[in-house]
C-alpha cells in the first residue's frame, strides 16, 4: 500500500503566490516557489512523493508532484537539517515540485475584480497601486488601476482597504477599471515577472500622493473601530480573573460591549473535553486567543485571563490578533507566588506540593515571566478599582493607536 499523501495548510502569502502562478500571471515559464513544511509532514510527503495543498477552509487547491526538498539557497537537500538544538522543534523543510491544479480556492472579498488570465494592459492608462498612497486623486478617466493586494475574509484588512479605496476612486472616473492581483509581499522577482507579463513599466508610474493617502486612510480608519484582545496572564490566585471581571464590568457600565473569555463557562463550552495537561492547556489558550481575535477583528473588545504559562503560546495569541488586524495588550498579573498561595481557598497549592496535582504552574511546572508586557500589575494589597483603571488605560491606549509597538 502506498503511503497517504499529507495535506498542508500554508500561509495566506503562499496560497496567494500559488493562485497568481495558477492564472499564468508570472509568465509561461514560472515555477513553484518552495513551501515551508513541518519536518514530520515533509518526511511523510517526500516518502509519498506528493503533497496536497489546502486553503484555510480545507479546499484542496493543488497537488504538488515530483516532490523534492531544497535548501534555502535553492539547491537540493533537507533545509535546515541540524540547525535546531535537540530540545527544539525541528526547522521546517522547504519543498517544491510540479503543481497539479485541483479545486478553485474558497471565495474571497473582491474576487470579481481578480485578474484570472494574462491580459496586456494599456501602458499609458495603467496606475500601479500597492498601497493607499498610490491611488491618484482624482482617478484619471479611463484609468486601469492595477492593485497588488491580498484580499481576505479572514485576515488583515489592509488589502481590502486598498481595493475598496481604489474602487471608490474608479467609480468617479468614467471608463476607469480596477483589477486585482494578490501578489505576496517581499517578492521582487515575482513582482517583476508579473509586471512584465502584463506589460507594465513601473518606472512610468506617478509619484505617490502622500496627502491624498493620509486623507484616504483617515476615512478608512474612521469607519472602523479598533478591536482589542487583552490577555491577562499570571499564576493561579494572582487576581487576573478578578481584575478581568472588574474591567469587563466597567466597560459594560460605560456602554461598551465586551466579551469575557474566562472561567467555567469557557471550560463547559469552548474548551469542553480538554484536561489540564501541558498540551491541553496550550490548546485552551490558543482557542481563547482565536475567538478573541475574531471578536476584535470586528471592532470588539475581548478579555481573556488564563494562566498561559508559556511565552511561546502567548506570542501565538499575539500573532492571531495581529493576523486579524486587532490590537493586542499583554497584562502580566505579577502577584508573587507566596501571596497567591496565601489566597488559595481551594487548597490547590497545598495539594500540588503534596504531589496530588501534577504539573501545577509555579510549583511543579514552570511559568515564563513575560519580558516586555504592556502592563505589569502586582495586585498585592491593591484596590481592585485601581488595578482595573490601569488595565483600562492600557486598553484605551491600544485602541487609540498609542500603544503601537515600533
Amino acid at each position: 500500500m502506498s503511503p497517504a499523501t499529507p495535506a498542508l495548510h500554508p500561509s495566506r502569502e503562499a496560497l496567494d503566490d500559488l493562485e497568481v502562478l495558477r492564472r499564468g500571471l508570472y509568465g509561461p515559464d514560472a515555477g513553484m516557489r518552495p513551501l515551508a513544511v513541518p519536518a514530520p509532514m515533509a518526511a511523510a510527503a517526500l516518502e509519498a512523493g506528493a503533497l496536497v495543498v489546502e486553503d484555510a477552509e480545507g479546499v484542496p487547491v493543488a497537488r504538488v508532484e515530483d516532490l523534492r526538498a531544497v535548501e534555502r539557497d535553492g539547491t537540493d537537500g533537507l533545509a535546515g537539517a541540524g540547525a535546531a538544538p535537540e530540545d527544539a522543534h525541528p526547522a521546517p523543510v522547504l519543498v517544491t515540485g510540479r503543481p497539479v491544479w485541483l479545486s478553485e480556492p474558497s471565495s474571497r472579498p473582491f474576487q470579481h475584480l481578480h485578474l484570472r488570465a494574462p491580459e496586456p494592459l494599456a501602458a499609458d492608462r495603467v496606475v500601479l497601486v500597492e498601497g493607499l498612497a498610490d491611488i491618484p486623486s482624482p482617478v484619471p478617466d479611463g484609468a486601469r488601476l492595477l492593485v497588488l493586494a491580498s484580499t481576505a475574509l479572514d485576515g488583515p484588512t489592509a488589502g481590502n482597504d486598498v481595493v475598496r479605496a481604489a474602487s471608490a476612486g474608479a467609480l468617479a472616473a468614467p471608463g476607469a477599471r480596477v483589477v486585482v492581483v494578490p501578489l505576496p509581499p517581499d517578492a521582487p522577482d515575482r513582482r517583476a515577472a508579473l509586471l512584465t507579463t502584463l506589460g507594465v513599466d513601473p518606472a512610468r508610474q506617478p509619484r505617490p500622493d502622500r496627502r491624498a493617502a493620509e486623507q484616504t486612510l483617515a476615512i478608512v480608519e474612521g469607519h472602523r473601530p479598533r478591536g482589542v484582545v487583552v490577555l491577562l496572564t499570571g499564576l493561579s490566585g494572582s487576581g487576573k480573573s478578578t481584575v478581568a471581571r472588574a474591567v469587563a464590568t466597567r466597560l459594560v457600565e460605560e456602554g461598551t460591549p465586551v466579551t469575557l473569555l474566562d472561567g467555567d463557562l469557557v471550560r463547559r463550552h469552548l474548551t469542553a473535553g480538554l484536561g489540564f495537561s501541558a498540551a491541553d492547556r496550550r490548546t485552551n489558550v490558543l482557542r481563547l486567543g482565536w475567538v478573541a481575535a475574531e471578536v476584535a477583528h470586528h471592532g470588539g473588545i475581548a478579555i481573556c485571563s488564563p494562566i498561559a504559562p508559556e511565552d511561546a503560546t502567548r506570542e501565538q495569541v499575539r500573532a492571531l490578533a495581529d493576523g486579524r488586524g486587532a490590537r493586542f495588550v499583554l497584562v502580566h498579573v505579577a502577584t508573587p507566588l507566596e501571596e497567591c498561595e496565601r489566597r488559595d481557598r481551594k487548597g490547590l497549592y497545598a495539594a500540588a506540593r503534596r504531589g496530588d496535582i501534577p504539573d501545577f504552574t509555579g510549583v511543579s511546572a514552570p511559568y515564563d515571566v513575560p519580558d516586555h508586557p504592556d502592563l505589569r500589575l502586582d495586585t498585592t494589597g491593591r484596590d481592585l478599582d485601581e488595578c482595573a483603571d490601569q488595565v483600562l488605560a492600557a486598553l484605551v491606549a491600544a485602541r487609540s493607536g498609542e500603544g503601537d509597538r515600533a
